[in-house]
C-alpha cells in the first residue's frame, strides 16, 4: 500500500482551501478584537473622549485593513461598527444628560 504511494500526487485542493478559510477567519477575528479593544481601552480605561475615540479607531481600522490587503467587507464592517458606535455613544449621551437632569 504504501509503495503506491508518489510524492506530490495527491489532490489537495480541499486542504488548502479549508487552511485559507482558517487563516481568513484568524485575520478577520483578530483584527475586529483589536478594534474593539483599543476603542474600549481609549474610553474607558483612559478616559478619552468618545467621539475621537471611535474616529481615530476607525482610521486604524482602515489602516489595518490596508495593512492586511482585506476585502471591501473589511471596510463595509469597520464603518458599520462606526455607526454602531455613534447610535450606542449617543445614546449614552443622551441618556445621561436626561437624567442630570
Amino acid at each position: 500500500m504504501a509503495a503506491d504511494y508518489t510524492r506530490g500526487e495527491m489532490n489537495i485542493t480541499s486542504q488548502k482551501n479549508t487552511f485559507d478559510g482558517f487563516i481568513a477567519v484568524t485575520v478577520w477575528s483578530s483584527l475586529v478584537l483589536i478594534v474593539t479593544l483599543l476603542y474600549l481601552t481609549l474610553v474607558f480605561a483612559v478616559g478619552a473622549d468618545w467621539m475621537s475615540s471611535l474616529i481615530g479607531v476607525a482610521i486604524v481600522g482602515v489602516v489595518l485593513g490596508l495593512l492586511t490587503s482585506m476585502k471591501t467587507s473589511w471596510y463595509v464592517t469597520v464603518g458599520g461598527l462606526f455607526v454602531f458606535g455613534l447610535i450606542c455613544g449617543g445614546l449614552s449621551q443622551l441618556f445621561s444628560a436626561f437624567l442630570a437632569g
